[in-house]
């Protein structure tokens, strides 16, 4: 997987055995450079170019961008869309399939038999696990975890759940200490996940990442 914005000349890469930080102390850039990953993650286009196998992919298929860190929030949106999607899918599976159309008969039943006095008859000839499983809003358990084992519990997931992906941590190093990160750069690539750390200001280079800085006057290396 390679990274490049229009405005660098260095391409970033993402192999295994390490995680890239990308130091960017030009106030402007670091502005820009933020703006276009947040907009392009949500689905318009913008200045990075993401690809795989040399091939250019869709940023926001292939990217996630994380801002904020305090509080971290593990229950977002679209990763609760796509759990219950797998959740939907394996009821459907071949030995799920008989419970799934008893629970869903059994759902009917009831809410025929709540409709008995009414002046009219209904059907229920629609209900089908999938809006019963949104109903029931599940959720990932985060109360007893911390927000390093909440952004790694939060990278699994959306492996799991949607596919690999490159994860773009915006000055994720101003709220841990240098140990906790090295804990956390060492976990990701024990499990090689993509990470990007994205910084404003350079901090102790971390044994697994490798490190290229644009200064203020926009000077790379």
């Amino acid at each position: 997987m390679k990274l490049i914005y229009k405005n660098m000349g260095h391409v970033l890469r993402f192999d295994k055995g390490y995680i890239n930080e990308l130091v960017v102390e030009n106030r402007k850039m670091f502005l820009d450079l933020v703006s276009t990953m947040i907009r392009q993650a949500e689905g318009e286009h913008g200045d990075c170019i993401l690809s795989i196998a040399e091939k250019p992919v869709e940023f926001s298929k292939c990217a996630d961008v994380t801002v904020q860190f305090a509080p971290f929030q593990l229950n977002r949106k679209s990763l609760l869309t796509k759990l219950c999607s797998a959740l939907e899918q394996r009821a459907l599976l071949a030995e799920n399939y008989v419970k799934t159309g008893e629970l869903v008969s059994e759902i009917e039943r009831y809410i025929l038999y709540l409709a008995e006095d009414l002046p009219f008859e209904i059907d229920c000839q629609k209900l089908t696990i999938g809006p019963i499983i949104k109903a029931v809003s599940p959720e990932i358990e985060e109360a007893d975890k911390g927000t390093l084992e909440k952004i790694f519990a939060y990278m699994e997931l959306v492996r799991e759940l949607d596919r690999d992906r490159l994860f773009i941590m915006i000055n994720m190093r101003t709220y841990f200490s240098d140990e906790e990160m090295e804990r956390f750069a060492e976990s990701v690539c024990l499990h090689d996940f993509k990470v990007l750390l994205l910084e404003s200001s350079s901090l102790s280079k971390l044994k697994h990442s490798k490190r290229y800085t644009v200064d203020v006057d926009l000077c790379e290396f």
